[in-house]
């Protein structure tokens, strides 16, 4: 079995795949292999004659006299339902220990040339993304609302709430919201949405409450902290702000009927919700951002966790492809070197952890084209650890660009 992983990244408007292999052959050590590229597949042939060669890309190079037939092993990946390669066009071939990479061009299935392309209707319609979080309360039911780590009630014994509201972006000009200026002249006042005391106001995987809704024990043990901490465990629910509390799906359940459950959940799930809602939020964020240009423009956010009264931690995002065809195997195990490729969408980022506020940071932050909010504390240690496995998928070498890192929102 010669090959154990494979990643191809599909750009149908450059016409171009970056084809990344992972191999059980460490090439390093014997480095007998030869590619061809065909109009429909990419076949892999590997040579144990013990011939040892001076370096890899030589070593590819020099078996072009070597036969299919005499290699140990072949295997074949065939590429033809998704699209055509131009054979010979292979470029940026690097092979290090057991993984290959190269880049390939292509042609379109559907016709066309060079300076025209036919487009089928359904890849050109913008049809927007639906929803894929649930609410599961509702107005006038009564709740308790527990820490999601111990169930500790925090919570005023039983809540009801009158309105169930969701709040406007963070990043909107609020003086936009009216047709003419409500100041009077002074641009220095600004409008501040103040929640009536039986409001659940929610925005992306947070929710605003009033703090006299929660428990007297709760609001004592947080009376100095802008961090609101459960009074027992004291895990991080959320964040203090005036006379309401901001707390986090991720960090507090909300109990009805002797049923504890999280406040949103979600269709497409992981493991944990904590990597649920980190997720949700970065491709809602880019729903909201969306200025129609979802094929030219290169998405910046930036996700802040506040970790004490003055510190903050940051994720640095850079969102290269917001929808990459990629094809992978569909087995872990490749058996009898058969393999089946399927297609997914995926988006495509360059991230960075920055631990405080540095130049870099206030740069992000300053830039009208950035957006940015806050997210909880385990949605940031959650989100951080899914984004580095997200980007074992890409070899080693193509991992870092400039300071960043390569990953993927979901695989």
């Amino acid at each position: 079995m010669l090959v154990k992983n494979i990643f191809v990244e599909i750009r149908s408007r450059l016409r171009s795949c970056n084809v990344y292999i992972t191999t059980n052959i460490d090439f390093s050590k014997n480095c007998n292999l030869k590619i061809s590229i065909r109009s429909n597949c990419i076949i892999l042939n590997y040579y144990n004659d013990g011939f040892k060669r001076s370096n890899s890309l030589s070593s590819i190079e020099s078996l072009s006299d070597y036969s299919d037939e005499e290699s140990d092993v072949t295997c074949c990946i065939p590429i033809e339902e998704f699209c055509y390669i131009i054979p010979n066009s292979m470029s940026c071939l690097k092979v290090d220990k057991n993984t290959i990479s190269f880049r390939i061009l292509t042609e379109p299935k559907n016709g066309g040339g060079f300076y025209s392309e036919f487009l089928p209707t359904d890849t050109i319609e913008n049809k927007p993304k639906g929803n894929n979080m649930n609410i599961n309360l509702k107005s006038n039911e009564d709740i308790q609302i527990v820490c999601a780590n111990c169930s500790n009630m925090i919570s005023n014994n039983f809540v009801k709430f009158d309105r169930i509201l969701e709040l406007p972006t963070s990043n909107l000009d609020m003086s936009e919201w009216f047709c003419h200026n409500h100041s009077h002249g002074n641009t220095s006042e600004t409008i501040v949405l103040q929640p009536q005391k039986l409001d659940f106001l929610h925005r992306l995987t947070f929710f605003v409450i009033n703090n006299n809704l929660l428990a007297d024990k709760a609001n004592k043990f947080n009376l100095q902290r802008e961090i609101y901490h459960c009074n027992r465990c004291l895990a991080w629910l959320g964040i203090k702000k005036k006379d309401t509390v901001q707390l986090y799906n991720s960090e507090v359940k909300i109990s009805h009927n002797n049923e504890e459950t999280y406040a949103f959940t979600h269709k497409n799930s992981t493991d944990n919700i904590s990597i649920d809602d980190f997720i949700y939020t970065i491709e809602n964020m880019m729903n909201e951002f969306n200025l129609g240009l979802q094929y030219t423009i290169m998405y910046k956010i930036v996700l802040e966790c506040l970790i004490s009264a003055s510190n903050k931690q940051y994720v640095l995002l850079w969102i290269m492809d917001k929808e990459l065809q990629v094809l992978r195997n569909t087995d872990d195990l490749i058996l009898n070197d058969k393999i089946k490729l399927q297609s997914t969408v995926l988006t495509k980022v360059l991230y960075k952890i920055e631990s405080s506020l540095n130049t870099e940071v206030e740069a992000w932050l300053a830039d009208p084209s950035v957006i940015s909010t806050d997210i909880s504390k385990s949605m940031f240690t959650r989100g951080v650890d899914h984004l580095q496995k997200m980007s074992l998928k890409v070899p080693e070498m193509f991992r870092y660009t400039n300071g960043y890192c390569v990953s993927y929102l979901k695989v």
